[in-house]
């Protein structure tokens, strides 16, 4: 036996993708994962259908019942070559007659109609069920208290003569029993409850209420539950539907509202018509009267002037008047121009052009304008290529300079003989003005009243038109909305849906047992077969070793000779040949047995793979290294000796003196001995070294029985040593992070000499004896001995 150098050997510890190996989808895992989870997942659909049940059963269901309206116009007025005043308003349009349905004028309207001043409802066991129309007794009131509205009375009927009588705040009223049809009279209220047919029936007695709704109320409620949409507006159709949870109540509603509807909009629009004919007949009485006034004026005027010519001369003067003004503007316009054109050049700016030449100026002017804004422009091109003081925008600036001159030249003697027109025309007008001032005032008071006359006129033919209009728009609109479909009836409610309500509970059972199982999976951080283990490890799987069941034990026992026919005797068996191969039949051979944390079955498998050994003519030695928390000599059913391991590696025994024999011939064992304070010093050890190889000259097998590598070096000390290590893996109790401890061994240390073996692994087709092997002793090492059996 040579110690395990550092050489890569045959590759069992190169590189892996160790993440792709731990992060795959373990497909066998998972089907066993939703093996384990059948009844949670049974017990997470049943608890779905029960919840989807339980909704159903005590949801109230909503009805929905729904008409269809159609608005026809047929306005007989345009045959007639006029124009219907009312065509294009809101009112007949379809957008206009929704934003009226759901308008809280109209909805008063439908309260009022309605008679639904008062609501009973009948307490069930857990839900309320309203009594529409079908209610054991009537309440008829008077109210002095406004805050009795939507307030709920309690009702409890006692007998077919009595009730009892309350409600909240009770400091306010209390309980009181009461008999049909007395009157209840307090300051608030007064009240008279009778009796239906209805009572009969069901015999009526138990525990009601009832609700005495106020305007507001009812109208809150069909503004939440009445919906109104046009269903195509090419043919001006509208869906009417309101949900409640009473289908009678629902269709009798959506009945009222139609009937109030088609009456209610030919009101309006009747009415419209007729406030418009009697605003005009208003205005034509006033209008004739100031005509007749007028008329009476002109005819007076002409009787004692005998003459109507004043107007002709005022006329005339008016008309100079306005051409002088004209004129007059025209020259101003001009002047402004001038003077505009001058202050811009005097600024250095370009010229507008457009407006100079829409003023008509002289043809010579506007001619040098341009010029000017000419030159202009080609001087401000210059200087976006060159400087100022070059000679070509120089020459440019000496040009535009003496076109100034000139243009200011002429533009100057054309303002003075524009002023000079001014003064002329003003001398004119004066005079004109002069002239009409002379004129009688009478003309003046005439000229007025005529003008008055005129619109007055004006207005009284447009009045007259106006009605007209109105009165054959009157005459020929035929407003006409057909009910197309008629309240429905609801059978089914729109709310809960069975199905949906069912499928919604068969989704979320899969769905939670989907998250539950995928949750299990991800959270089983724990190796349960050897197919998991060969994806997540990269070295030789010597085989598995299943759980024994026989009895529960608290610690390693030897096993093999007492039911050698096990599948546990039988486990071990390939687990020897398989190391035959390993080893390649060698003569000396030295086993580590290891695994990463206490509580896997390494010692298990040190010693029962000893008895294996042995029962095939060798001898074999197992050695107890784990000196910190011994178990060889359990094991073998002995005490602890004073003599051992440890007492061997001191150099005060030879390890000769310390073997103890086993109940199957060729098996013998070496205990730890005392515990030593410092193991992994006397391991590294020379004496360690020289045991070895005493050990496996006199013995065919040596085994080891290291400790757990997960938690001190020691037994990596052990298995640089070793001709073979055997690292235990215990099913349902390893976790995968611990073969990262074992791959970082392989990666650090160079070893190519590892095996693995999975121990107590449940078997699902139980065959054969079904023996197996497990305990729960210690998942700790030193101090958590005892919580590992609870486990």
């Amino acid at each position: 036996m040579t110690e395990n150098s550092n050489t890569s050997g045959s590759g069992l510890g190169a590189d892996v993708n160790e993440s792709d190996a731990f992060n795959d989808l373990d497909v066998e895992k998972l089907l066993q994962v939703v093996r384990s989870s059948i009844l949670y997942v049974v017990a997470i659909f049943a608890v779905a259908g029960t919840a989807s049940y339980a909704f159903l059963r005590y949801t109230k269901p909503v009805y929905e019942s729904e008409s269809q309206l159609k608005l026809n116009i047929q306005n007989e007025a345009v045959i007639l070559g006029v124009q219907n005043p009312l065509e294009n308003s809101g009112v007949n349009s379809l957008s206009g007659e929704i934003e009226l349905l759901k308008s809280n004028l109209f909805f008063s309207r439908v309260v009022e109609a309605i008679n639904y001043n008062v609501s009973y409802h009948y307490y069930g066991n857990i839900l309320t069920e309203e009594r529409y129309r079908n209610s054991p007794f009537v309440v008829s009131y008077k109210l002095h208290n406004t805050g009795f509205f939507d307030r709920p009375i309690d009702i409890e009927i006692i007998s077919e003569s009595e009730f009892e009588l309350s409600f909240e705040p009770a400091e306010q009223s209390g309980a009181s029993r009461h008999k049909f049809g007395e009157t209840i009279s307090t300051p608030d209220y007064n009240l008279l409850i009778e009796k239906t047919e209805n009572f009969a029936e069901d015999n009526g007695i138990g525990k009601y209420y009832f609700t005495i709704n106020s305007e507001s109320a009812l109208i809150s409620f069909f503004q939440s539950n009445v919906t109104v949409q046009p269903l195509n507006f090419s043919a001006k159709t509208i869906k009417i539907s309101l949900r409640d949870f009473n289908k009678y109540k629902a269709r009798d509603f959506v009945t009222a509202i139609d009937t109030l509807y088609l009456k209610y909009t030919t009101e309006e629009k009747n009415q419209a018509i007729e406030q418009k004919l009697s605003f005009l007949d208003e205005q034509l009485g006033i209008t004739e009267r100031k005509i007749e006034e007028y008329e009476d004026y002109f005819e007076n005027f002409t009787i004692e002037n005998r003459t109507t010519n004043i107007q002709t001369d005022l006329g005339r003067t008016i008309v100079l008047l306005q051409s002088l003004d004209s004129q007059r503007y025209d020259l101003q316009n001009k002047l402004t121009n001038i003077q505009m054109a001058q202050e811009q050049m005097d600024k250095g700016e370009p010229l507008l052009l457009a407006n100079y030449n829409s003023r008509s100026l002289p043809e010579f002017i506007s001619g040098s304008l341009t010029e000017y804004n000419k030159l202009f422009g080609e001087r401000e091109v210059l200087l976006g290529s060159y400087n100022e003081n070059t000679h070509a925008v120089s020459r440019m600036t000496q040009r535009l300079e003496t076109l100034k001159k000139n243009v200011r030249g002429i533009t100057e003697e054309y303002k003075e003989n524009l002023v000079k027109a001014l003064r002329e025309l003003d001398v004119r007008r004066a005079n004109l003005e002069r002239n009409f001032v002379e004129l009688p005032s009478m003309g003046t008071e005439f000229n007025k009243t005529r003008r008055f006359y005129n619109l007055q006129e004006e207005f009284y033919f447009s009045l007259i038109k106006s009605k007209a209009e109105l009165e054959i728009a009157k005459a020929g609109t035929v407003q006409d909305f057909d009910i197309l479909s008629p309240a429905s009836l609801p059978t089914d409610p729109v709310h809960p849906k069975q199905l949906l309500i069912y499928g919604v509970g068969a989704v979320s059972g899969l769905l939670l047992s989907l998250l539950f199982v995928g949750l299990r999976y991800l959270l089983d951080n724990k190796i349960s077969h050897q197919r998991e283990l060969e994806r997540l490890v990269s070295v030789p799987i010597l085989g598995s070793i299943p759980v024994y069941k026989r009895e529960k034990l608290l610690t390693t026992k030897l096993l093999v000779h007492k039911i050698p026919q096990s599948v546990i005797s039988e486990s071990l068996r390939s687990i020897r040949t398989n190391m035959d191969f390993l080893l390649n039949g060698g003569d000396q051979r030295v086993i580590a047995v290891t695994s990463t944390i206490s509580g896997e079955g390494k010692t298990f498998v040190a010693v029962n793979l000893g008895g294996i050994l042995a029962k095939t003519g060798q001898k074999v030695l197992v050695v107890d290294l784990d000196m910190r928390k011994p178990k060889i000599h359990l094991a073998f059913g002995r005490e602890k000796d004073d003599k051992g391991m440890s007492t061997v590696l001191i150099g005060r025994d030879k390890f000769e003196d310390c073997v103890q024999t086993t109940e199957i011939e060729g098996l013998q064992y070496l205990g730890a001995g005392p515990i030593p304070p410092n193991p992994s010093e006397l391991m590294l050890g020379e004496r360690f070294d020289n045991f070895i190889k005493q050990a496996s000259k006199k013995y065919d097998v040596v085994i080891l029985d290291t400790p757990p590598v997960g938690l001190v070096t020691d037994g990596v000390i052990v298995m640089k040593k070793a001709d073979l290590t055997l690292y235990v893996v215990r099913a349902d109790y390893s976790r995968k992070i611990f073969l990262k401890t074992l791959q970082k061994l392989i990666k650090m240390n160079k070893f190519n000499n590892i095996s693995v073996i999975l121990n107590s692994v449940k078997i699902l087709n139980k065959k054969g004896y079904g023996y197996g092997y497990g305990y729960g002793y210690g998942y700790g090492y030193y101090d958590e001995d005892h919580k590992g059996k609870a486990k």
